[in-house]
């Protein structure tokens, strides 16, 4: 029997349609069913380190892993006290710090520094930061949070001055307090932003300062290449009064650039704060960008491992 040459095109039209809706189908179908069997896995890298400048960020130490830092501050670029005479600042350090932090697990780590202080002097601060929620790459956690805490005690010789806030009656006068919650997102593989509720306690101040202060930070990192990326952070500092005894207080707000080698990690970077570590920055900036009076610093970040 001839085979009715309509037929056998009506059977190859209906071919190719039901062909043309089921590959598609079967491809999305397969694809729906890797999606849901592709574990949830966690998002490396929102930052490059444990700090953004000079603000924590939610990054840890690896668990088994020492991480020696440095860091310094200098003197005014411009204003008053900078210029060609200071070399715009590189005579002056205001404030250094070395420090050794551990990861005791991958999430929890320790730390341990020694700062020269820029208000403040001789000031040993321990803290303790634990990530307890993780950003995963299918978004069923969207972010990352950490709580920060630390504890810094200044071994100054007390000033003679009853009014200074370094008078130090008491060894308590002498310690500070810092507790914040870190909560960070990475959008993409470029960038990354941070925010950053902080408390401040000082037991001991001036006359019409205050001894707790809250403020709000947001921080953030643009990756240019696999090396560079642009790091910024700023804090807005909610104070009854910015003037006290006639020094205005003012936000620190800071700029850099950051450089990821093999083993090292650098952070250059312009900072209208004198002051290295939260305890500092947040309660003691008195330098204005507008006025030229910021300041060159770098970080330097070399973690080991532990056996």
């Amino acid at each position: 029997m001839r085979a009715n040459p309509q037929n056998i095109r009506n059977h190859l039209i209906l071919a190719a349609l039901l062909t043309g809706f089921w590959i598609p189908a079967s491809i999305a179908a397969e694809q729906d069913s890797l999606r849901e069997k592709s574990p949830s896995r966690p998002v490396y890298e929102t930052f490059t380190t444990t700090r953004i400048i000079s603000a924590h960020s939610t990054e840890t130490v690896k668990g088994r892993f020492l991480d020696f830092r440095v860091t310094h501050k200098f003197g005014d670029i411009g204003g008053d006290v900078g210029g060609s005479g200071t070399l715009f600042g590189l005579d002056n350090v205001v404030d250094v710090r070395i420090a050794f932090e551990y990861g005791v697990t991958d999430n929890l780590t320790i730390g341990f520094g020694r700062s020269k202080g820029a208000q403040r002097r001789q000031l040993f601060e321990g803290h303790l930061k634990y990530r307890f929620l993780t950003q995963t790459t299918d978004n069923s956690m969207p972010f990352s949070v950490a709580l920060y805490s630390n504890a810094m005690a200044s071994g100054m010789t007390a000033s003679a001055d009853s009014t200074s806030e370094t008078s130090f009656q008491k060894f308590e006068h002498r310690l500070t307090y810092v507790t914040q919650v870190l909560i960070a997102r990475k959008f993409g593989d470029r960038f990354s932003l941070q925010l950053m509720p902080t408390y401040l306690h000082r037991n001991y101040v001036a006359f019409s300062d205050q001894n707790g202060l809250f403020a709000a930070g947001i921080g953030g990192r643009i990756r240019l290449t696999k090396v560079f990326g642009l790091i910024g952070e700023y804090f807005y500092v909610m104070r009854q009064n910015n003037i006290i005894n006639g020094v205005e207080y003012l936000n620190p707000l800071s700029f850099g650039l950051e450089i990821k080698t093999g083993g090292h990690v650098f952070h250059l970077n312009f900072s209208n704060s004198k002051g290295i570590t939260t305890n500092e920055f947040i309660p003691y900036t008195t330098s204005s960008w507008l006025k030229g009076e910021f300041r060159f610093g770098f970080n330097i970040s070399r973690p080991f491992k532990i056996l």
